[in-house]
């Protein structure tokens, strides 16, 4: 046996946890176990570890068979997880048109409601592969794809009667600015099996109204906050707050309004990075980017930001899940739909016309643009062979992989920042009184305490 190359060791109050990428689990133990656990890996013969934790070591993927490639092992995965056709996802753009006008949108966005013609079309997609999945999901998306709720409605009917019909398991989520989000639209999105939803709000009233105003430049803060008060009682809620250089040091502000209206404990909220994009389209990001973070910058302002959620009660340090290929752009049997019926492979490329890869009305013969997100692959890639997050970032983003501008902020902050994530982690644990272990599906969450 050896030990893995995933593994993260910290150190903390008389206690050492180690956490692998590969399982997503978490062990704490005592230094003299650490180093009883040493001399068994360097000193051949060596008999004064615990049995019971070689195992869990073991079961966690801490410990690996001498001869174990670990990186063929994730290619490997990587590899399935692209080609899994059991399941079927699709994004859909209701529309692409938007009430809002935020300084550092992505998208070029024009009024556009999903026409009946592409509704009918999707459908005939989704009946063609119904045979031959377990599990089907829908992602909205815009613009804004309560714009273009009557689709949105239609079409979650039309799944859900197919999908029960044909035994297969669905699910659905929404991106939505949050500003239609009115008590009958959230109960109308329940009965649809709209399982979460992700809002935005970049800072205080002031803050936020300057960066995610109206189209027409009135402000949106309250009409949204007094939404998210009905909206937690529906389903699951994410806020993200979209951070730059000049709205960071108010994010505080926000999270003490949000606590002061009775949402702690009700919601999460989470740090997004803005990236200032130039895809050679008119959309306002291609002029945002002096101010945004770099990846490296970005994972300290995530673990600032993390510790002031945890301490006003909208969410835990967390710690990234092991991951497949971790999204739609390099997904065989996932795919974006535009407003129009184009399609895409990356959220980021819609309502860009160069990034088109097909069009619903015939779905089967894309072009070749779709070869260029299913041939990305990160174990080409040195600098990711040989990173501590290959497990769970699986190369990151491709879309920024993919240009030279942004390379860099294709990485999860993971990369830059994974020791300090594991101390969050272990010290809310710590604090909590909860078992410090943690692994998907169950890997490794036999781990409790000694």
């Amino acid at each position: 046996m050896r030990e893995s190359r995933y593994n993260v060791w910290v150190e903390r109050d008389g206690s050492t946890y180690v956490y692998n990428g590969v399982s997503g689990g978490l062990l704490r133990m005592s230094p003299e176990e650490q180093a009883a656990v040493g001399r068994v890996l360097s000193e051949p013969g060596a008999r004064d570890c615990s049995p019971q934790l070689l195992e869990k070591m073991a079961h966690g993927r801490m410990l690996v068979p001498d001869d174990a490639d670990e990186i063929a092992m994730l290619a490997k995965r990587y590899a399935a997880s692209r080609h899994d056709t059991s399941r079927f996802g699709m994004t859909l753009v209701t529309s692409l048109g938007c009430n809002f006008e935020c300084p550092y949108c992505f998208e070029a966005k024009h009024p556009s409601i999903m026409s009946t013609e592409v509704v009918a079309a999707v459908l005939q997609v989704l009946d063609g592969q119904l045979p031959r999945i377990s599990s089907f999901s829908a992602s909205w998306f815009g613009g804004e794809p309560l714009v273009g709720k009557r689709p949105l409605l239609e079409l979650s009917d039309e799944f859900i009667s197919r999908c029960d019909r044909a035994d297969v398991e669905y699910s659905a989520s929404i991106t939505t600015n949050g500003y239609l989000l009115d008590e009958e639209t959230c109960a109308q999105l329940r009965d649809r099996r709209v399982k979460s939803a992700q809002v935005g709000l970049d800072g205080p009233p002031e803050v936020h109204d300057r960066m995610r105003p109206l189209s027409n430049g009135k402000g949106t803060f309250w009409r949204i906050v007094a939404n998210l008060h009905h909206a937690v009682d529906y389903f699951p809620i994410a806020v993200r707050v979209n951070v730059d250089s000049e709205n960071v040091s108010r994010v505080e502000e926000l999270l003490q309004i949000l606590e002061q209206e009775g949402l702690a404990g009700k919601l999460a909220v989470y740090p997004g990075q803005l990236v200032g994009v130039d895809d050679g389209i008119p959309a306002p990001s291609a002029t945002y980017q002096p101010r945004c973070f770099s990846s490296p910058e970005f994972a300290k302002v995530e673990l600032s930001f993390t510790e002031l959620a945890a301490k006003y009660g909208f969410g835990d340090p967390s710690l990234p899940p092991p991951s497949g290929a971790p999204c739609t752009a390099v997904r065989a049997n996932e795919v974006v739909v535009g407003s129009d019926g184009e399609l895409y492979k990356c959220w980021d490329s819609v309502g860009n016309k160069r990034e088109v890869v097909g069009s619903i009305f015939d779905y089967s013969n894309q072009n070749g643009r779709r070869r260029r997100w299913l041939e990305y692959d990160p174990f080409s890639d040195e600098e990711c062979r040989s990173c501590i997050a290959l497990p769970v970032c699986m190369g990151g983003c491709a879309h920024h992989s993919m240009d030279v501008l942004q390379h860099e902020n294709r990485c999860s902050t993971f990369r830059h920042a994974y020791r300090e994530q594991v101390l969050a982690y272990a010290d809310n644990a710590e604090q909590q009184s909860v078992p410090v272990a943690i692994g998907p599906r169950g890997l490794a969450r036999d781990m409790d305490r000694r």
